[in-house]
Parts: C-alpha cells; structure tokens; sequence
C-alpha cells in the first residue's frame, strides 16, 4: 500500500509504494501493478522492443527493492519520478536505493503521456538504473531527444491514469 506522511517542510508527503505485483508474463507483455492508497494502476511493459531496461525493472520489482518506496519527485503537467529512496519505518529514516547496474539506453518510443521511462544522469545516454518515471504529459519533444532520449519502457493502462494524475494533485 502506498502512505502518505510529513517528514519535512521540503518533502511535505511521501507516497510509498509497499508493493509492485507482477500480473502477468508471457512472451508478449508482462504486467506490473503498482498499489497506492489511492488505487492500483497497472503498466504493461514492453517486454520485446525493450528487453534490457524491463529485466532491470524487473529485477529491481521481484528482489523486493521498490518496497516502501515512494514518489519523490514531482513536476506538475511534466512528470511523476519514484523508485530513488525508500523508507525504513523501524528506523525512522529515509535511504537512497542503491544502483548496482547501468541499463544500455533503449529509445525506441515516444515520451507521451501515461508512458514509463527511466530516469538518467545528465550527458550519458546509458546512465539508467532503478529510478523511474511516468509522464504526465507528452513529453516528447524535449525528452526525446535531451541526452541520447529517455528510454520508454511499458504505459499505464485501463483506466490507470485516473489515480496517477490524482497522485500527482497531491502536494
């Protein structure tokens, strides 16, 4: 489930993702779903046009590393950016997950809106490793082509979008 709480005047909420479920896999798509307290939305990931950024996302998901992450970075109109820190509720205290791995940019879509993406280091192309994150716009224009373009990777599907952009509302 995804909580919201205050632990500073900088970061007023964090929303924390306690839980992805890999719905479905085949040879075709996989299905993720990610559980907020405001409603489940699931991403259909581009399991053939994407191979590399989606075994890193889901290696990241099935070794538990997105537990008790949260959105931390929020761009009204632009994006919605998660899977950087999580939060260790025994101790009280919020960590940067760790990055093992580079992905290889794979830039095969467009940044439109409800598309998922990997987050990058400035001026390198395949700097990509567990941050993530869902436009909120089309976006296609500036990070299509900014730093080698930002690498697609699934969309959100159904009606999904509906609880990303009430995420994104909360401030």
């Amino acid at each position: 489930a995804l909580k919201a709480m205050k632990l500073s005047a900088v970061l007023s909420r964090l929303f924390f993702l306690s839980t992805f479920w890999l719905c479905a896999a085949s040879a075709q798509a996989t299905i993720v779903q990610f559980q907020t307290v405001l409603g489940d939305f699931e991403v259909n990931l581009y399991d053939e046009a994407t191979p590399e950024t989606v075994a890193n996302f889901l290696e990241h998901v099935e070794a538990g590393v997105y537990k008790d992450t949260f959105f931390h970075r929020l761009i009204p109109g632009f994006i919605l950016q998660g899977g950087g820190y999580y939060y260790e509720f025994d101790e009280g205290k919020l960590f940067s997950i760790e990055a093992k791995k580079t992905v290889v940019n794979e830039p095969e879509f467009s940044n439109r809106r409800g598309t998922i993406a990997m987050a990058k280091r400035q001026y390198n192309p395949n700097s990509a490793t567990v941050e993530w994150f869902i436009n909120l716009s089309h976006n296609h224009t500036n990070l299509d082509v900014q730093n080698g373009g930002f690498t697609v990777f699934g969309e959100v599907i159904g009606d999904g979008m509906e609880v990303v952009d009430a995420l994104a509302k909360i401030n």
